[in-house]
């Protein structure tokens, strides 16, 4: 049985995790259909035990509770442990950027980031959400998803536009999945953000399911120069992960 308070607790978290310039209360109660005396105090006691903040303009965020309690999850998180060594023995390898992300619904979460010496500028930290459709990553999760699961994440997904390369409607992306599928790694192209060039292989759990994806990602110019070697390495480091979750490729 659920608790109504704790539902409309964790709706307010949820809710404010997607948005980054802060809510109004007038604004949560109405995207959450919480009445508004209701939600002023479900908003002062969060803000009293440091799980939200409150602006001088009455905009509410996220506190520094979640925070802490957010980089706790994520780094006991089994795959995350396990793979930081990988993604560092890779930076050696290909001198750019390397990630690891997990997908929650029609986005993916970023769990890890390992920066090079010369990490090209990117929006992409631990704890950031992206969609699925703009990222190496999240076209992944795309990519290698049991069918039934891939097409209902076509279905449900915002095809907002990022970027003049952002692929924006699900039959060209479908194209693509099916040619990433066949090579084995994804391709953005400068689809989230101007300038950065990634590539992304998933990762498996012991039941053969896609539980993460890892990705290189760094300045087009010199990712373009090394694709086939990156690709190969990429590759490489999601079966050395994968392998840390049971799965056996073999």
């Amino acid at each position: 049985m659920s608790v109504k308070s704790a539902e409309r607790v964790l709706d307010i978290i949820e809710y404010l995790s997607r948005m980054e310039n802060g809510v109004s209360l007038m604004s949560l109660s109405k995207e959450l259909e919480i009445p508004k005396s209701s939600m002023s105090q479900l908003l002062q006691t969060m803000v009293g035990r440091g799980y939200l903040t409150k602006s001088e303009s009455n905009l509410y965020k996220l506190g520094h509770k979640l925070i802490i309690a957010g980089n706790k999850a994520r780094t006991s998180n089994d795959i995350y442990s396990a793979s930081l060594p990988i993604l560092k023995d890779k930076i050696a390898l290909t001198g750019e950027t390397m990630f690891l992300a997990i997908r929650s619904s029609t986005e993916i979460i970023y769990l890890a980031k390992v920066d090079s010496d010369r990490a090209q500028r990117t929006t992409a930290q631990p704890g950031t959400r992206k969609p699925l459709h703009s990222t190496g990553l999240g076209k992944t999760f795309l990519t290698f998803e049991a069918e039934d699961i891939r097409d209902d994440l076509l279905e449900r997904m915002d095809y907002e536009r990022f970027t003049s390369h952002t692929i924006t409607d699900a039959r060209t992306l479908r194209t693509e999945l099916e040619k990433y599928k066949a090579q084995g790694y994804v391709v953005d192209d400068e689809e989230g953000e101007e300038g950065v060039y990634c590539l992304a292989a998933p990762v498996y759990n012991d039941a053969g399911h896609i539980i993460a994806a890892v990705s290189c990602a760094g300045n087009k110019n010199r990712m373009l120069k090394n694709e086939a070697a990156i690709a190969d390495y990429i590759m490489q480091a999601g079966r050395e992960i994968s392998k840390t979750q049971g799965h056996n490729s073999g």
